[in-house]
C-alpha cells in the first residue's frame, strides 16, 4: 500500500531500453527495493506470480509519463489496478491500455468474494472513456470508431466563460462537435497542432504503429512533429550503460527509421552532440502561442510558457494521435495562480513552483488540472522563468 510508487520505481530507465511490452514485463517493480537493498520483485516475479490484481497507495505513478509503467503490470497478466488516486498520465495511460483501475473499498468487496460488474469500475467515468476501456483499449476504440460502431455523445455545452485551457479546446473541436463551447467533464475529440517523441519512446511509437497499420502507416502534418536523441545519447561510454548499449542502439536506429519512414523534424545527434532537451527545443522551434501539443515527454507541459495547452501522452496515445492528426480529451478542471509584486534577490521561478507544490500540490489541490498563471508578477518573469513554472507542473501531478 505504498503512496507515490513512481513510474521510474515501476519500470527503471534500464527495463525501458526495451521496446516490446513483452519484454519489459520480465523485470516489472525492479525499482522497488528493500531495506536491505534487495530488489522485492525480482526477475519475472509477478509474471510467475500469477497475480490479477496489483495494489497501491496515494498518487500511483507519478514521475515520468512512460506508458511502460503500466505496460509492465499488463503483459504481466495484472487485470485490474488498485490504488487510492492515481497520476493523471498514469491513469490515461492505463486507460489507453484498457486496464481496469479501482479503490480500496472495491477492493474490499473483491477480497470477500463479491463479484463487481464491469460497469461499476467504467462507469465513473465520461461515455467515450468507457468505450475505450470496455474496447480493450485505445487501438481498438478507434477501429471501432472508425468503422461507425462508436457515436460520440452529443456535445450540448451552451454559451459560458470559459478558462484559457477550455477556450485551446473549444477552438480545437473535431468538425460537427458542439457549438464552440466546453465544460471541465466533456468527452470530446480534438485536433492536435504538435508532438515529440524521444529514443526512449519513439521506436515503441513506431512498433505500435507498424503492428496496428502496417508498414506503410503514415503520420499527419510532420512539419509539426519532431523527433528528438536526447535521452539516452550520453548513455554511450559510460561503464554502468556498458551491459545494455545494444539495445540502446536498437532504440536509436529504430527512431532514424522511424524519423525516414514519417518525414517529421529531425532533432538527431550529430557528431555525438545533442541539439538539446526536446521540451527546451520544441517551444523554441516550432511549438506556437495556442498550439495544443502532445508528446512522448513528461514535462510537454513545458510548452505552456508559450501560452499552448501541452502535456505528455504515453506511447500508444502518441501513436494514435500522430497518425489520426486528432485525439481523445476530456476537458479538465483549471486552477489558477495569479501572481503579484515581485520576486526578492535570490528568490527565482523555481522556488515558486516548489512553493505552489509544496502549499497546494500536496494537498491534491493540482491534481489532474491545468494550471494556468496570470496576474501583475508575470510581467516581472522572462520568458525562461516562465517557462520553469509550467515545466514543473507534471510533479505537481497537474498539466
Amino acid at each position: 500500500l505504498l503512496d507515490d510508487i513512481n513510474t521510474d520505481t515501476m519500470t527503471p530507465a534500464w527495463v525501458c531500453f526495451n521496446h516490446k511490452p513483452e519484454d519489459i514485463a520480465q523485470n516489472a517493480y525492479a525499482g522497488l527495493f528493500d531495506d536491505k537493498g534487495e530488489r522485492v520483485f525480482t526477475e519475472r516475479a509477478l509474471i510467475d506470480g500469477n497475480f490479477e490484481v496489483i495494489v497501491s497507495g496515494y498518487r500511483k505513478g507519478t514521475g515520468s509519463s512512460r506508458e511502460t509503467a503500466p505496460q509492465c503490470e499488463k503483459w504481466a497478466g495484472i487485470r485490474i489496478v488498485i490504488a487510492a488516486s492515481f497520476a493523471p498520465i498514469h491513469e490515461r495511460n492505463n486507460i489507453n491500455l484498457g486496464q481496469l483501475m479501482g479503490d480500496h473499498e472495491q477492493l474490499k468487496r473483491l477480497q470477500a468474494g463479491e463479484s463487481i460488474p464491469l460497469a461499476e469500475f467504467t462507469g465513473k467515468y465520461d461515455p467515450v472513456t468507457r468505450v475505450i476501456l470496455e474496447s480493450g483499449g485505445l487501438f481498438n476504440f478507434a477501429k471501432l470508431y472508425q468503422e461507425g460502431k462508436v457515436e460520440l455523445p452529443k456535445l450540448d455545452t451552451g454559451k459560458r466563460p470559459m478558462t484559457m485551457a477550455e477556450k485551446l479546446i473549444a477552438s480545437h473541436l473535431l468538425e460537427g462537435q458542439g457549438s464552440g463551447f466546453v465544460k471541465p467533464g466533456d468527452p470530446v475529440l480534438v485536433n492536435v497542432d504538435a508532438g515529440y517523441s524521444h529514443e526512449f519512446t519513439t521506436a515503441q511509437v513506431h512498433h505500435f504503429l507498424t503492428q496496428e497499420y502496417g508498414a506503410d502507416y503514415q503520420v499527419q502534418n510532420p512539419d509539426k512533429f519532431a523527433v528528438f536523441e536526447d535521452h539516452l545519447l550520453y548513455a554511450k561510454g559510460v561503464e554502468r550503460f556498458a551491459p545494455f548499449a545494444d539495445k540502446i542502439q536498437t532504440m536509436v536506429d529504430l527512431q532514424v527509421e522511424f524519423q525516414k519512414h514519417t518525414g517529421v523534424r529531425d532533432y538527431s545527434a550529430k557528431d555525438g552532440i545533442s541539439p538539446g532537451i526536446c521540451h527546451q527545443v520544441a517551444r523554441e522551434h516550432f511549438i506556437d502561442p495556442g498550439d495544443f501539443v502532445q508528446a512522448t515527454d513528461s514535462h510537454t507541459c513545458m510548452g505552456g510558457a508559450s501560452n499552448s495547452l501541452s502535456y505528455g501522452v504515453g506511447a500508444t496515445e502518441y501513436a494514435g494521435l500522430i497518425h489520426a492528426g486528432f485525439t481523445f480529451v476530456r476537458v479538465p478542471e483549471s486552477i489558477r495562480f495569479n501572481l503579484s509584486g515581485t520576486m526578492q534577490p535570490g528568490v527565482t521561478a523555481k522556488d515558486v513552483i516548489l512553493h505552489i507544490l509544496l502549499h497546494h500540490a500536496t494537498k491534491e489541490l493540482t491534481l489532474d488540472r491545468v494550471m494556468e498563471f496570470g496576474g501583475s508578477g508575470m510581467a516581472t518573469m522572462s520568458v525562461d522563468e516562465r517557462a520553469t513554472l509550467t515545466n514543473m507542473a507534471t510533479e505537481c501531478s497537474a498539466k
